[in-house]
């Protein structure tokens, strides 16, 4: 029997189960193939992230401490080597598939060097590779890299490894020996439904909102995204499928699909919540909203999702909230329209914004505001205006502020290159050193004033939910708070008592949409604190 192990790379904490590790251990066990995983999310020096602090100002299940750890554990970062090793001598695989994210690329590669010595075929994939696979595949501690998706690939892969024949001509890789292979033709999103069984039991449980549920698992109805946002990889793989000439990039299920994997979910997870991880769930035709709606109502599962603010209509929101869904994340991403328009190609007024995140406000539907700090050519006034709007959006119940991160494939990192902004070698995380991978609050870029500085961005992200609460009357004490520890606390005890503690004695249904209100992280949403 062929043994795969598949190997996750994974920033501390970051809780939800992958979905490419469970389509693939799902296309392993078809296979007929033994199938276990080895993952670094909790691997963590801290036994904390903003969901599960949210969990504990007002969580159903998660109020004291032994409740919180006996569903969340960590593990010792210095033991991600010794208990790798331990595992691959132990089961003895016959090649490890790995997926890799840009911010982990470096514990990835001091994995693959562990075990190195015992010369175990390894092929790697996700979104680094698909970025920019002559970077990885010059690496020598990597065989073989998937320039696109894996689903095809990996069907090969265990079809050579069967029949004793060398992985190097699969269609859809770059071998080692210089070998590139053609492309494969694009996956049926729908023929495999992924399998979660592969992690542990604990990986199911989710703080978010301020509850924490039990059985949290990712589904996928919507592959490839129609919007050219110049931070985000979704542009560069949507293109790289028009220049292999493999079709269209963008693929969606129809309700009986989802319903089909929803029924399967429910058979072997029981789940109480479903993360959607559609790039942007309502950038669909109507009458697949309603379907998809009318589907959901019949079991009632609460779901969370991301999508865009001016895609929000009233009826929209009507349907997803009779359909059972939990809360929703939107980006901003920045408040100034000009910047917005011209550099980020989000091409949406702040007029059409305010109008419909008034609607998102009338429906009741509990959401967070994304917002990027940091970009090229942004000065302190333009993140100020995006405080402005945020504090303008009223009903949001969480801030995830996220200092901009240059990954490879998106076009925002393209022009802070060719502004000279940064070193075009940079790879995201790698300079951390940390063992477990890199975190996203390190910036790259070196702007030349008016453009915001270094120590700015320091001081705003610090201070920022001060600034979206409070009127503008208050902002000098604030910009003074992000030099001043001292004065930063009081204007947080007043933040705090003004918002936290009023909203805890609202009971849980008021915490479920309030707790988090006005939080936000200096990464992202699955920070470490």
């Amino acid at each position: 029997m062929i043994k795969l192990l598949l190997m996750y790379p994974n920033l501390p904490l970051m809780m939800s189960p992958a979905m490419s590790m469970a389509i693939l251990h799902a296309i392993g066990k078809r296979e007929g193939c033994e199938v276990e995983i080895f993952e670094t999310t909790q691997y963590s020096s801290e036994f904390s992230n903003k969901h599960i602090r949210q969990s504990e100002i007002g969580a159903v299940r998660a109020n004291k401490d032994d409740e919180v750890k006996d569903m969340f554990y960590v593990a010792d970062p210095m033991q991600i080597i010794p208990d790798f090793l331990a595992h691959v001598e132990r089961f003895q695989p016959d090649m490890i598939m790995m997926s890799v994210q840009e911010d982990v690329y470096r514990i990835a590669l001091q994995l693959l060097e562990s075990v190195s010595h015992l010369n175990i075929p390894n092929l790697l994939g996700g979104v680094l590779v698909m970025s920019d696979p002559a970077l990885v595949i010059s690496n020598p501690l990597v065989d073989q890299v998937c320039v696109y998706e894996g689903e095809r690939v990996a069907l090969d892969i265990i079809n050579c490894l069967k029949s004793g024949e060398s992985t190097s001509n699969v269609k859809g890789t770059w071998y080692k020996d210089g070998t590139k292979n053609p492309p494969q033709p694009l996956a049926n999103i729908a023929e495999v439904i992924p399998d979660y069984t592969c992690f542990e039991v604990k990986r199911w449980n989710r703080p978010m909102g301020g509850q924490t549920f039990n059985a949290a698992v990712s589904l996928e109805t919507y592959r490839g995204c129609p919007y050219n946002c110049t931070y985000c990889n979704s542009p560069n793989t949507r293109n790289i499928a028009n220049v292999l000439e493999i079709g269209n990039y963008i693929r969606r299920k129809d309700a009986s699909i989802v319903e089909r994997e929803l029924q399967k979910f429910k058979e072997l997870y029981n789940p109480d919540l479903i993360m959607i991880q559609d790039d942007s769930f309502l950038a669909r035709p109507a009458k697949e909203i309603y379907e998809l709606c009318d589907m959901w109502s019949k079991y009632k599962i609460p779901f969370w999702m991301n999508t865009r603010i001016e895609n929000c209509r009233p009826e929209y929101l009507a349907a997803l909230k009779e359909a059972g869904i939990y809360r929703i994340s939107l980006g901003i991403e920045s408040g100034n329209a000009e910047y917005r328009e011209n550099v980020l190609m989000r091409k949406v007024k702040n007029e059409k914004y305010e109008q419909f995140l008034g609607y998102i406000n009338d429906s009741n539907i509990p959401y967070g505001l994304n917002v990027i700090v940091g970009m090229p050519f942004e000065t302190r006034d333009m993140i100020m205006e995006t405080a402005r709007m945020v504090r303008n959006a009223r009903g949001y119940d969480g801030i995830n502020i996220s200092i901009f991160q240059p990954y490879r494939g998106t076009k925002l990192r393209q022009i802070a290159v060719d502004a000279g902004f940064m070193d075009p070698d940079h790879i995201n995380g790698w300079e951390s050193g940390a063992i477990g991978g890199g975190f996203m609050d390190k910036w790259a870029l070196t702007m030349p004033e008016p453009y915001v500085q270094e120590s700015d961005l320091t001081g705003i992200i610090k201070t920022f939910a001060l600034y979206c609460f409070y009127g503008d009357e208050r902002w000098d004490d604030i910009r003074q708070a992000e030099t001043d520890e001292t004065l930063r606390q009081e204007l947080m005890k007043d933040y705090t008592e003004k918002f936290f503690e009023p909203l805890q004695q609202g009971g849980a249904d008021r915490i479920q949409k309030f707790c988090a209100m006005h939080d936000h992280s200096s990464t992202y949403q699955w920070e470490v604190a």
